[in-house]
Parts: C-alpha cells; sequence; structure tokens
C-alpha cells in the first residue's frame, strides 16, 4: 500500500504554514490594541458574561479530543458500524461548538481574541471531518482497497489541528485579564497518528479489523539504508563510498490476527562479503516495528546491488510473504594513480 506521496506532504504543510503566518499577524494586531488600552467595569462584565458562555464550548471541545485519543486507541477493537458512528458524532460536535462560538458575538474588546477562538474550533472541526472521511472510506464496503486518499485525509487533519491548538494558545494569552482562568485545550497531545507511516499502518488495520473473514497480512512500510542515498538515477539509489551498509525496516501486522515468529530477511546480490543478514518479530494486529540498522552487508562498489527484504511466516502458516526489493549502487573506486619516471639524461663529455 502506498505512503502518502511528497507532494501532498508538501501541499499539505504549505497549507499549514500560510494559515500559522495569518494567524501570528493577526495575533500581533491583537496584542497591540488590547495593551494600548485597559477595560473599564462595563467592559470587564460584559467580558467575563462571555467567557462564561465560552467556558462550556471549551469543555466540550476538550471532550472530544478525548474520544478522538479513546478512538485511535480502540478503534481495531471496534465494530466498523461503531467506528463510523463514533468518529460521525465527534464530527457533528466539532461543528457545533464553532457555530456555538460564531453565534455569541463578543463585545467589541474581545473581537480578535473571539477570532483566534473561532479559528481553532474551525480548525479542529475541519480535522474532525478529514478524519471522518478518512475512516468511511478505508470502512465502506463499496470503497477500493487504496488508502491514498484516507491517509491524506489524516495528514490534512494532522496539520489542521497543529494550527488549531496554536490558535487556542495564542487565544488564553492574548485574553484581557478579567479574572477567568481558562483551561488549557489540544487535540493534538500525541501527533504520533497522524504521521505517515503510522496512518498506513493503521488504515490498512483497520480495513482488516472490519472484515468478518479471518485476515493474514504483513506489509514492509518502509525500508532506507545507511548509509543514505545521496541521489538518484532512474529507479537506482545511489549511495556512497561504504565498505558496508546497514537496513531498516519497518514491518506491520495489517491483518486482523496475530503474527508470531516471523523471519526478516535483508539480502543483497552480489555482495562482496556478508550477503545477508535476518531478524525476527511477532506482531499483533495493527502494531508497526521498526528493525533498525539490521546488517552490516557488504556490497561491491561500481555495480547496480539488489537489496530485497523479505518478511517469512514459519511453514505452515497462512500469511503470504512479504517482499520488498530496492536497487542501489555506490560510485567505483578511482583507478590507482600511475606516475612515469625518465631515467635522467647521462650527458657524455666530449675529448
Amino acid at each position: 500500500m502506498a505512503l502518502a506521496g511528497r507532494s501532498t506532504r508538501r501541499g499539505a504543510g504549505a497549507r499549514w504554514l500560510i494559515i500559522g503566518v495569518v494567524i501570528t499577524l493577526l495575533v500581533l494586531l491583537i496584542d497591540a490594541s488590547l495593551h494600548s488600552r485597559s477595560l473599564g467595569p462595563q467592559q470587564q462584565l460584559a467580558a467575563g458574561d462571555w467567557v462564561d458562555r465560552v467556558l462550556p464550548v471549551i469543555s466540550e471541545s476538550n471532550t472530544e479530543a478525548v474520544r478522538v485519543r479513546q478512538l485511535w486507541a480502540g478503534a481495531l477493537k471496534m465494530k466498523a458500524t461503531s467506528v463510523t458512528s463514533e468518529i460521525d458524532q465527534i464530527a457533528a460536535g466539532a461543528a457545533g461548538a464553532y457555530r456555538t462560538v460564531v453565534g455569541l458575538r463578543p463585545p467589541a474588546t474581545l473581537a480578535g481574541a473571539a477570532g483566534l477562538l473561532e479559528a481553532c474550533l474551525l480548525a479542529r472541526s475541519q480535522a474532525a471531518t478529514a478524519l471522518q472521511k478518512a475512516f468511511h472510506l478505508v470502512l465502506s464496503p463499496s470503497q477500493t482497497p487504496g488508502s491514498g486518499d484516507a491517509a491524506s485525509s489524516i495528514a490534512t487533519a494532522g496539520n489542521d489541528l497543529q494550527v488549531s491548538d496554536q490558535a487556542y494558545r495564542l487565544f488564553v494569552s492574548n485574553l484581557p485579564h478579567i479574572g477567568a482562568t481558562l483551561p488549557a485545550s489540544a487535540w493534538l497531545s500525541d501527533p504520533g497518528p497522524y504521521q505517515p507511516t503510522n496512518a498506513e499502518v493503521f488504515l490498512a488495520s483497520l480495513r482488516s479489523a472490519g472484515s468478518t473473514a479471518t485476515v493474514h497480512e504483513v506489509t514492509i512500510f518502509a525500508v532506507s539504508t545507511t548509509p543514505s542515498p545521496v541521489t538518484t538515477q532512474g529507479n537506482t539509489q545511489v549511495l556512497p563510498d561504504a565498505k558496508a551498509i546497514t537496513v531498516t525496516i519497518v514491518v506491520a501486522d495489517t491483518g486482523n490476527q496475530d503474527e508470531n515468529n516471523l523471519t526478516v530477511t535483508a539480502s543483497i546480490a552480489p555482495s562482496s562479503g556478508a550477503a545477508s543478514a535476518k531478524d525476527f518479530v511477532n506482531l499483533v494486529p495493527g502494531e508497526a516495528h521498526a528493525i533498525v540498522n539490521l546488517g552490516p552487508l557488504n556490497p561491491p562498489q561500481g555495480v547496480p546491488v539488489t537489496l530485497t527484504v523479505t518478511v517469512t511466516p514459519p511453514t505452515g502458516s497462512a500469511t503470504p510473504l512479504a517482499t520488498k526489493v530496492i536497487v542501489f549502487s555506490m560510485p567505483a573506486p578511482p583507478p590507482p594513480s600511475t606516475t612515469t619516471s625518465v631515467p635522467p639524461t647521462t650527458v657524455k663529455s666530449g675529448h
């Protein structure tokens, strides 16, 4: 299953950067406005009344954040209908929180700070909608097996939540001193589930978990070498000169059954020494495991080398073999330098 493309991740990052810049400029304007004057008694009362009305909304948003974290932790053990029902409720609740705050109409002295809270809740609503889309894409019987769109939606949700949490912190720090204590509020306390590989593993496992059939599936999600490639030539990675390499492999159980006694092997052909190395793992559904620096392996220089990573189940297992292949090369060493010595010329003296 393909990971989210680089262009998608760059687009999502650029989107977050633009939104972050806008929020930063907004907060600078708010800060200058708030510190240019103090609130009078009537303004204090109006501000306090508005804060009293938004506190329950913030509390509800914090409850929704807990529900999202619980869904990440427990979705693989839930029925598909329960997962979609839960994310539907979370998305509806996040959208409702945003609409409620927009409708409260803050006093003029709090207009800027209120705008930051609205931005926070809007971003959370958008993130919940993106998660809703991802889960429905994976769990709907009519969807094709690919989860690229779903993984992209999860990445978008993570970026939106970064913005939302920053907007909330700015909201709290720029609210005038009116004697009210606002609670902390964060939806992205753990960014791990929104990372590309973790999202891919979760989505693949979620699809298998929603199946009533027994699914044995192991997936190799990433293979990298040390030293890392310095460039590529077509489909061939070009590594710097080195006598040996090691391999880091991310493998995951994307089925709905435990997978035990798996043999993970990295081998190269041709080789100039050590040609293979192996390790062993046990996985539960939805678990990803990184085997770091497996090796060393000794590739020759100056020729294409095929690196093959395989995950082999024990004999008699119903789990299919998983394989991933990478072709790399190392530049040939320079030829040894040669020097030509010229014998000194002997000058004969005449008689």
